[in-house]
């Protein structure tokens, strides 16, 4: 089955090389129309799986969907033009163009942490440079999966867009087909996986990862706005973002007073006891008990090795509930400082000066996303020129995604590849080369057999007056 639906795929695509931008327009406004028509069952089935809140479900699965739809139909004629571009002197004559073309059939192995953006934000793009696309969700999140299965296949033909449910298994096995793409959202392990198994029909792929985004907040920041926003960041969707604040780098003359103001933006956010936090309806919930007993560990290890708790830590499993929790003066080498937390727990460490921080991050993996809360230009050209990161964000946290203009993707373990508004477009696309040749090409004959030593002559010449 999987086989011919690759094969069908592939005919689309190629029919869709002399698409009309209306044709590609209206998939784009097909998509539209099921996001927007469907928003309360988004908002539901987001609930059902995780508890999402309401207006965290609308801010960050349909809000961003939207705008990246919008962007992609206010440019699709101007980003399937042939685009000109300069041809050298010695080519005197010629014109020289790119020209964007689908790739085929592609295929999108979608995350559970945000189910519904993270499957449908690259099938915008996807659809817009004309591919067919398999669409596999993720297994975690029941009730969106089995939402855009049946919404998805309401709206489009299965030779352009197909979703397969399954578990790893069916992952396993879709990547023994010759997809011509492979857009992988998820963990670094399991993007190694992909790119092996990728491999094997030598698919382009994007590998949309994840690791430890640092924030470093210096002397120089203004503590009470830094605090808001990396509370809201942190434990926006309890912490299951690939893009959350990870740990926090304080300079150690603001430190006692900064975490105050993290405590108390808490409890603004939450509420002040442990039991108001609990049954807060902005809170989240873990997607499932394997994830659950994972943060559980991380904090029973923490207590195990005196590791200051400002506040929370509670957790219960039968309701895959992690409290909002600060730990305090982190080792190094302590195990949480070793994997991506992925939930509600943010490790805080001091620094005295900012090359403790470029230090530590440039001698862990690269991470997707660094966030500096600073008001010196001299650091924030420290941070940009001395570290490595798939972005870097200046006093805000999560929302530079919202930016269809920038690219997001990772470096090294964070990922491969970027996507987003004509970034996006050229991910799913051939960027084609188109040379021209016209009335002057005949300069080149100058330089065919038989050679002589004039032809020499002319050659070096070109070479030193470098035309």
């Amino acid at each position: 089955m999987i086989e011919q639906i690759v094969l069908h795929q592939k005919d689309f695509a190629i029919r869709s090389r002399n698409d009309n931008p209306l044709t590609r327009l209206g998939h784009l406004e097909k998509l539209e129309s099921l996001i927007t028509e469907n928003q309360n069952e988004i908002c539901k089935a987001l609930f059902e799986d995780f508890k999402k809140p309401e207006v965290e479900a609308l801010m960050s699965e349909v809000l961003p969907l939207l705008k990246e739809l919008r962007f992609a139909k206010k440019n699709i004629r101007k980003w399937m033009k042939l685009k000109r571009v300069k041809t050298p002197t010695l080519l005197l004559g010629s014109k020289s163009y790119t020209h964007l073309e689908p790739l085929g059939s592609c295929l999108i192995i979608s995350p559970w942490n945000y189910p519904i953006y993270l499957t449908l934000s690259p099938l915008v793009s996807a659809l817009a440079a004309g591919n067919g696309v398999t669409i596999k969700p993720s297994e975690y999140a029941p009730h969106c999966s089995r939402l855009m299965h049946r919404l998805l296949a309401k709206t489009f033909k299965s030779e352009q867009l197909t979703v397969i449910e399954g578990g790893p298994e069916t992952t396993t096995e879709l990547l023994k087909h010759p997809f011509d793409h492979v857009f992988f959202t998820g963990s670094t392990v399991v993007g190694k996986v992909i790119m092996r198994g990728a491999s094997e029909h030598l698919a382009r792929v994007t590998l949309e990862l994840g690791g430890k985004s640092p924030t470093i907040v210096d002397n120089s920041a203004n503590l009470h706005e830094a605090a808001k926003k990396i509370v809201w960041a942190k434990f926006f969707n309890a912490g299951q973002t690939c893009v959350a604040p990870d740990y926090l780098f304080v300079q150690a003359d603001v430190h006692d007073h900064f975490v105050r103001l993290l405590r108390q933006e808490i409890e603004n956010s939450f509420g002040k006891s442990p039991e108001a936090k609990k049954s807060s309806a902005s809170f989240a919930r873990i997607i499932n008990r394997k994830h659950t007993d994972r943060l559980k560990g991380l904090l029973e290890n923490a207590l195990a090795n005196n590791i200051s708790f400002l506040t929370g830590g509670e957790v219960d499993l039968d309701q895959n509930y992690v409290a909002p929790t600060l730990l305090d003066k982190i080792p190094p080498t302590a195990e949480i400082m070793g994997q991506e937390i992925f939930g509600p727990i943010l490790p805080i460490m001091t620094f005295k000066d900012l090359s403790e921080v470029v230090s530590f991050i440039n001698d862990n993996p690269k991470p997707l996303m660094i966030y500096l809360y600073s008001n010196s230009n001299f650091n924030l050209r420290v941070i940009m020129r001395e570290t490595s990161s798939g972005s870097l964000s200046v006093n805000d946290s999560l929302i530079s995604l919202m930016n269809p203009h920038l690219p997001f993707g990772g470096v090294g373990a964070s990922g491969l590849g970027s996507y987003h508004g004509e970034f996006g477009m050229e991910t799913f696309s051939h960027k084609k080369a188109v040379f021209k040749q016209g009335f002057a090409g005949r300069i080149m004959n100058r330089f065919y057999p038989p050679y002589d030593n004039g032809k020499l002559g002319l050659v070096k010449a070109v070479i030193r007056f470098k035309i």
